[in-house]
């Protein structure tokens, strides 16, 4: 509301919820959210089924004004926590190169990045590092 109210364009919602394991589940979806958080704004919000790729980027790219979007939960992807499950139930890390997309992806999403946390993760996620510490310019 804060942004939308100084005059952000739009506003981009990216978190996580649960721990996933790298893998979508429907427990920790957070298409719920989208609308708690309409009710809080009077706003509609738009749910994106996911937080990185193509789609994401092309939804984010030119949105309405005042167009607030809510972000699938970044920990469906291995490349945000640095590791995941495999079909197995074994444990994996992605590449470097998986997880610097998945960085990049995010960064072309917005303008500002504004982290309402107040204090920083226990280790530092993909999200995370790539919008507080990228070309960005970080707002806290």
């Amino acid at each position: 509301r804060y942004a939308l109210e100084k005059g952000a364009k739009s506003v981009v919602l990216m978190s996580h919820l649960g721990r996933p394991d790298g893998k979508p589940s429907a427990k920790n979806s957070l298409a719920p959210i989208a609308k708690e958080v309409e009710a809080q704004l009077g706003r509609p919000v738009t749910f994106l089924t996911d937080c990185v790729g193509a789609e994401v980027e092309a939804a984010c790219a030119n949105p309405a004004p005042g167009t607030v979007i809510l972000l699938e939960n970044l920990r469906f992807h291995p490349e945000e926590e640095g590791s995941g499950l495999d079909a197995d139930g074994k444990k994996f890390k992605p590449e470097k190169a998986a997880i610097e997309a998945f960085r990049q992806s995010l960064t072309r999403l917005g303008d500002v990045y504004i982290n309402d946390a107040f204090a920083p993760p226990i280790g530092p996620t993909a999200a995370w590092w790539e919008c507080s510490c990228s070309s960005a310019p970080p707002a806290f």
